[in-house]
């Protein structure tokens, strides 16, 4: 749990026992089960709504409101209830005195996210059914449960979150203590308990066996009209906690059906295109995002479809960090071609479950090296000594303790060798140092004054001589020196709203590592700027290697690159003495890389 702050209501000492009733019957399905506390996230959470969002009148009606809507039988989740049957109740308990002022409080209720509707789910695999109306007299409520329900909605309410952050404190508990000695029981594709993933249907061969609801196709088809576009809670309420991850809280969850009609209308999201749908899930495939859909209603119904990064998203963070992965698994399993890879590790740096790994050799001589597999929960006694808190420091690690290929585990960048050899075998030249520069931004300068690790390390040095690995990375970075068009890698902003993140971010030193930092934030959408003291950056590249060795055009060649991607850099500026640090702040600059080098 995150010791950002202490909910303002965290131990309230003389707390609203209707508050403390609603709380404990969503929470509690076995009546007696639980005692409630104000120390409990279920009421510190729903405590700064009711007690400091409304007025006592409206505070006591909507509690009576939400306790006469819940089911009798505390088995039942949730009861509907048309918005007639909810003004003929209205009529016997005098929530509000007028018919306008008892509409106003259910659509109060509805933007706080402690009522939630729909207009009755008409829809087929065809699409909607004709002559379905979307009126406010065709809505049917119900209270929701806190996940997925009122914990999600309130961090997707960013007027509401910027007033209450504690409400992200909230949402997180939410996800982790419902859950914590579920998980361990919950079968494949998660039951409807958890979020069900989804592949991209382009890598999905179409066999008979596959199934509609493994399909993206079959629910945009579904709800075709019926599409919005919405905050993300996981990622809005990660930000309020300090815990981001560099996208955009806008525009990654696709609200479908009527959750598409209740995001738009509550001031949560708004309606988009079947296009624009598509480049919103094309863009989350570009940044190895999943797609996962909540089928709490069963395999004919969902109202979402996120696109989730496993560095926040609390689904995801359920199976990962109690290590359970049936909790999001898909039907679907992947597997390798090993005719077609060369262990470039891009595989493991997309999986979002950590399941993949690369191992030091595919084979040896008394046959297929055998990797550990995940340990699972119904293979052992599971509780946290079996879970993985930090999971997201952990569960990208690109390889075995055994390494990878020699080549790749000796180059201090780990650039994936093979990977661009192979590339260049087939003449793809561009696609060659594509790959290059994912992990070396100057290939031109390395391909000159490399000391050749990957070559020592090549295992054909023992029959002959070891692949010329730095004359081919030399070769691909000349045919782009020489080209007409020289490549210039795509800035991949994790954003559907805008083209560049707006936060200033410094970089002190203008040598390789000050450019490489400046190099890769600008392929991320930022605009960062580099402070050299001296007159030229390049640092020991201009200032410490012999131009014989090391020609200045080519350091300006590679630099070049980085400004065209829109990296500022200001010579002749010594941080420290010219302006500093806190003058630095006072201009707007959010974060600071220190890169001064060899002083």
């Amino acid at each position: 749990m995150s010791k950002k702050f202490v909910p303002k209501h965290f131990g309230d000492k003389n707390p609203n026992p209707k508050l403390i009733k609603l709380v404990r019957h969503i929470t509690d399905r076995i009546p007696g089960k639980i005692k409630m506390t104000t120390e409990a996230p279920e009421y510190w959470g729903l405590a700064c709504i009711f007690e400091d969002e409304m007025d006592p009148v409206t505070r006591e009606a909507s509690l009576d409101l939400l306790l006469d809507m819940l089911p009798g039988n505390p088995f039942r989740v949730r009861k509907h209830w048309t918005r007639a049957q909810l003004h003929e109740l209205n009529g016997q308990k005098h929530y509000c005195a007028s018919a306008e002022d008892f509409d106003a409080l259910l659509d109060k209720l509805a933007f706080f996210g402690m009522l939630e509707y729909d207009y009755g789910d008409k829809y087929t695999k065809n699409g909607p059914v004709p002559g379905t109306s979307y009126n406010r007299e065709d809505r049917i409520y119900w209270v929701p449960m806190f996940v997925p329900g009122s914990a999600e909605y309130t961090n997707m309410n960013v007027e509401l979150m910027d007033r209450h952050p504690e409400l992200a404190m909230f949402f997180e508990r939410m996800t982790f203590l419902p859950l914590e000695k579920i998980t361990p029981m919950v079968p494949m594709g998660g039951s409807g308990i958890g979020m069900h993933v989804i592949p991209v249907e382009k890598a999905i061969s179409m066999e008979n066996e596959t199934i509609d609801i493994e399909h993206i196709s079959y629910w945009l088809k579904r709800y075709e009209g019926h599409l919005a576009v919405g905050i993300c809670s996981c990622r809005y309420g990660r930000k309020k906690l300090d815990e981001g991850c560099a996208d955009d809280y806008r525009d990654w969850c696709i609200g479908v059906g009527d959750m598409a009609e209740y995001l738009n209308e509550t001031g949560r999201g708004h309606y988009i295109s079947y296009d624009e749908c598509m480049a919103i899930l094309k863009k989350a495939e570009d940044h190895g995002f999943v797609h996962q859909i909540t089928n709490i209603d069963g395999e004919g119904k969902i109202f979402a479809i996120c696109n989730c990064n496993v560095k926040i998203c609390n689904a995801l963070r359920t199976s990962q960090l109690f290590n359970t992965p049936n909790m999001s698994r898909s039907s679907f399993v992947a597997s390798v071609d090993k005719k077609n890879c060369v262990a470039c590790g891009r595989c493991v740096e997309y999986c979002p479950a950590g399941a993949v790994k690369l191992g030091q050799k595919l084979c040896t001589s008394h046959g297929e090296v055998e990797y550990p597999r995940q340990e699972l929960p119904d293979e052992s006694r599971w509780g946290p000594h079996k879970w993985t808190e930090d999971y997201r420091d952990k569960n990208r690690i690109n390889c075995y303790e055994s390494g990878t290929s020699p080549c790749k585990t000796a180059c201090p960048a780990h650039i994936a060798v093979q990977g661009y050899l192979k590339k260049a075998a087939q003449g793809k030249y561009r696609e060659a140092l594509e790959l290059i520069k994912r992990e070396n931004p100057f290939p031109a300068v390395c391909g000159r004054i490399c000391n050749r690790r990957c070559e020592d390390a090549c295992t054909r040095g023992t029959i002959d001589k070891p692949v010329a690995i730095d004359a081919v990375k030399k070769f691909l970075a000349e045919q782009d020196l020489k080209a007409e068009t020289r490549f210039v890698p795509k800035v991949n902003i994790c954003s559907n709203v805008q083209d560049r993140w707006e936060e200033k971010i410094a970089i002190i030193g203008g040598g390789p590592a000050g450019l490489s930092c400046a190099y890769y934030l600008a392929v991320q959408g930022y605009k960062p700027t580099v402070f050299e003291k001296n007159e030229e950056p390049g640092g020991m590249l201009r200032y410490g290697i012999p131009s014989y060795k090391l020609d200045k055009d080519v350091i300006k060649a590679e630099i070049d690159i980085m400004r065209e991607i829109g990296v500022e850099i200001r010579t002749g500026v010594e941080v420290g003495k010219d302006i500093t640090i806190a003058q630095l702040r006072e201009q707007g600059y959010k974060g600071f890389y220190v890169a001064i080098g060899c002083q």
